[in-house]
């Protein structure tokens, strides 16, 4: 039992250092759609600007709502499910 407690710890970190970089990729390829979409309606005023930089802001307070449930439903609760169904199944049947 304690090498299975051992294992789902080492799974639970290694999947907190996934979700903090797959979060941060997800972001920045987000911010830059945002980026783009606003240079490509505002083309008179594209580059850094404060509208373009609240224009992201704003936009991104929904998509990270949505990508914190996304990812942790992706990265920590489906692996460690994973594991313990193989476990079970294996040791169990």
């Amino acid at each position: 039992m304690m090498a299975f407690m051992r294992l789902i710890a080492m799974v639970i970190v290694i999947e907190l250092i996934f979700y903090v970089l797959l979060g941060i990729y997800l972001r920045s390829t987000r911010r830059e759609e945002l980026e783009k979409e606003w240079d490509s309606r505002h083309p008179d005023r594209a580059g850094d600007s404060p509208e373009r930089r609240e224009f992201v802001r704003r936009s991104m307070v929904g998509f990270r709502k949505s990508l914190r449930a996304r990812l942790a439903a992706l990265v920590l609760v489906l692996p460690v499910v994973a594991i313990v169904v193989i476990i079970v199944l294996v040791n169990y049947n």
